[in-house]
């Protein structure tokens, strides 16, 4: 039986999603040779103590090797609402976020990615989101009229593209390496799709349209292989970094935001799950950075933003303030931004700067506005 590389598995199902935004794009469109931003979230929630303070470094190996290479801005503040989705969704817009806390309502206004297509005259395949955190699936374009739908983002949410595939790999029961039932198959992602603190028994959003015939097909030829091979993922993380790796590989988007979120396993009450996923998430972002120095289309281009999305609840009022992070304190609040790559100097600085200034940080860098954005450009960062 022929069998597709997961490359050519990644590409298809970009393409399908590409699709739905922009249907007469054809595959294979040049790519822009100008400056690339890619934004990365320690999505879930980390404080500074696990981090970036003295106690903290032994979590973050890569990136405290990273930290002297760019400029770390140690005082990056969330003044919005501390919610997954409300502070993603800030920093992709610019301004402060108070919509439906788990993912049922658009950003309100624009994203960055519909104003850089727009203004750009960009094909869709060149701004991505790739989201462990399923509640995301709405992050992709925001709900200003004007813009919207049509310049949105390709958006991959990497687990709900191995589970809508698990019934269909069952069928391949005849093919060599093939899954014998549906429980084995759950059984070998059983690591990847129940990590985090939603549980067995989760459920993923469905996307607002299935994929046709042919792209599920080749899906389900490419999944077979994913599964029996040797890069089978353990955790939702890994499998959103093998995603971004691919999609960076196959078409070398100007703009791409990933959303890293295994932390969020804090929720479960145990520290060590919650540090092991700060390890991870620090071992994915330098495999990124790894990866922007040895792609040809990002090396000496990309400008690489790291940020929590926000804190977490510090110790002062519970033992265990790891868990949650809704008590609006500093532990919550006060985060750290790193900046890496062109146009980057190299320091640090303790001057104030916030979430919503990533935007329009990331329009200076790609050269478009962002007009309704409340968010100021970060200067260190735009040489």
């Amino acid at each position: 039986m022929f069998q597709w590389t997961k490359r050519q598995f990644v590409r298809l199902a970009g393409l399908a999603i590409a699709g739905r935004i922009a249907p007469r794009l054809l595959p294979g469109a040049p790519v822009d040779a100008g400056r690339k931003v890619i934004i990365v979230t320690f999505g879930g929630g980390v404080r500074y103590s696990e981090t970036f303070s003295p106690e903290g470094l032994r979590n973050i190996p890569a990136l405290a090797s990273l930290r002297p290479k760019g400029f770390f801005y140690s005082n990056c503040a969330n003044a919005g609402v501390l919610s997954h989705f409300n502070s993603s969704a800030s920093i992709l817009t610019g301004n402060w976020q108070r919509v439906d806390d788990f993912g049922f309502e658009r950003p309100a206004g624009a994203t960055i990615f519909e104003q850089f297509r727009k203004q750009r005259r960009l094909p869709s395949t060149q701004a991505w989101a790739i989201c462990t955190n399923k509640s995301f699936s709405l992050m992709n374009h925001g709900a200003a009229r004007d813009l919207g739908e049509p310049y949105g983002a390709n958006l991959v949410l990497p687990k709900q593209l191995l589970i809508e595939a698990v019934d269909e790999v069952v069928k391949q029961r005849a093919a060599p390496g093939g899954v014998a039932d549906r429980d084995a198959v759950l059984r070998q992602l059983e690591g990847v799709l129940n990590e985090g603190y939603e549980g067995i028994g989760w459920t993923i959003f469905k996307g607002s349209r299935d994929l046709d015939n042919t792209v599920r097909a080749t899906l389900t030829r490419s999944l077979v292989e994913y599964i029996n091979g040797p890069e089978l993922p353990s955790s939702g993380d890994e499998l959103t970094f093998f995603v971004t790796r691919e999609v960076m590989r196959e078409f070398g988007p100007r703009l791409l935001f990933v959303n890293f979120w295994d932390m969020d396993v804090a929720h479960w009450g145990s520290y060590s799950l919650y540090l092991q996923a700060v390890a991870r998430t620090d071992r994915l972002v330098g495999m990124l950075w790894e990866e922007i120095e040895t792609n040809p289309r990002y090396k000496g281009r990309t400008t690489l933003l790291v940020l929590p999305e926000l804190g977490r609840d510090g110790d002062v009022n519970t033992a265990n303030g790891f868990l949650n992070h809704r008590s609006g304190d500093a532990s919550c609040r006060n985060m750290w931004l790193l900046a890496l790559g062109a146009g980057v100097a190299r320091g640090e600085s303790d001057q104030p700067v916030r979430h919503i200034d990533v935007a329009s940080t990331a329009a200076g860098i790609l050269g478009f506005h962002n007009p309704e954005a409340a968010g100021k450009p970060l200067s260190r960062i735009l040489l």
